[in-house]
């Protein structure tokens, strides 16, 4: 591990235990400061824990799929309820033709680090798309396996969680799930599980969208993160490029948010870098679940601006998420001073009030 990647860790895990403040958001990412991870912020060292506390995968063929620590739900919206189905590969078939609606685009949701099935902030996400009622939603679990504060371990199972869902993924589509209508949608660690997951497929995935996808300790090499080869479409939101999230560009559209380093909003909080990579999210779901407020993205330089200048080049500017043109290519830039799928900002009042600052 060098220097700037130990560094990089230290403050990550320091930032997410200072979040005090009343947004939702920032509220449940302090839980991080219970338990082994306040001794690694009080010990001053991001990896004093014991390796046994953490769940490793070897990272080989030899590693068991289906992995009893990943686990995959289905959320579909229904007329008065909204149904969460686990997938258990004895009955995926039932499973299926109960739940599955084939009219429906299919989204892959993934979290990042210390995230969960039913954890902030990927869940403003899922809820966003429940209630745009147009999606089968499918929101892959492997909080086991990247748990705080185990951070380094999360990133060696990439490659191993990735074969899982690769597996998974196939089985779906045998079952029916149409590939040409299906979007993986992942969050920091969660967008280059999207991406290496195609390493392992057999067929060409769809559409990736990664949503500022982790820096600190990812390895070089097309292999071990996401990369614009791994599927038909690969779109890249930066919002904390160069610290937490990856800098350059990644996709066949890349769009730097407010220069893609610090959010405006993040801007007075202690935790700024961590306020800046989580609030992608809610970029996402404003595409989403807004049509009336779309957030459009000017042709820009091939990486993030380090200010607020944009040095423009000649093109089309686009609607940034979930409703980007398919053949879009280029570096892409939108300056916005407010946060993003906040109802106080929406002239509908449109939005999650887990996105407001």
């Amino acid at each position: 591990m060098n220097k700037l990647n130990l560094i990089l860790i230290i403050i990550f895990i320091k930032n997410s235990i200072c979040m005090n403040q009343i947004s939702p958001l920032e509220a449940q990412l302090s839980k991080l400061a219970k338990g082994p991870i306040q001794d690694a912020i009080d010990s001053g060292a991001a990896n004093d824990y014991k390796k046994e506390d953490c769940t490793w995968r070897r990272g080989d063929d030899k590693d068991l799929c289906p992995d009893p620590d990943i686990h995959i739900y289905l959320y579909t919206p229904g007329d008065d309820n909204i149904t969460r189905r686990e997938l258990k590969s004895s009955d995926s078939s039932d499973w299926l033709q109960r739940d599955y609606d084939p009219t429906r685009e299919n989204i892959i949701l993934i979290h990042g680090y210390a995230g969960g099935d039913d954890s902030l902030p990927i869940t403003v996400l899922r809820d966003a798309y429940l209630k745009n009622s147009s999606y089968n939603i499918f929101l892959i679990d492997w909080g086991a396996l990247s748990s705080s504060p185990c951070y380094p371990a999360a990133v060696a199972n990439l490659r191993p969680v990735a074969r899982c869902l690769s597996q998974s993924l196939t089985t779906l589509r045998h079952l029916g799930l149409l590939i040409s209508r299906t979007t993986c949608v992942g969050h920091s660690l969660g967008a280059h599980l999207c991406g290496i997951m195609a390493n392992y497929l057999l067929f060409r995935m769809h559409k990736i969208i990664g949503l500022d996808p982790a820096r600190p300790l990812v390895r070089p090499g097309l292999v071990n993160r996401l990369d614009s080869g791994d599927a038909d479409f690969v779109q890249v939101i930066h919002t904390n490029a160069g610290y937490y999230g990856e800098i350059g560009r990644l996709g066949h559209v890349d769009v730097c948010i407010n220069g893609g380093k610090i959010q405006p909003f993040c801007e007075n909080k202690t935790n700024k870098q961590l306020c800046s990579h989580v609030w992608a999210v809610c970029f996402m779901a404003q595409s989403i679940n807004n049509p009336y407020e779309q957030l459009i993205a000017e042709p820009c330089s091939r990486r993030c601006p380090s200010g607020p200048r944009i040095n423009s080049r000649p093109g089309e500017a686009l609607v940034l998420g979930q409703h980007t043109p398919f053949g879009s290519r280029g570096s892409f830039c939108f300056n916005g001073l407010n946060t993003p799928y906040c109802p106080e900002y929406s002239i509908y009042s449109i939005g999650d009030q887990r996105c407001c600052l």
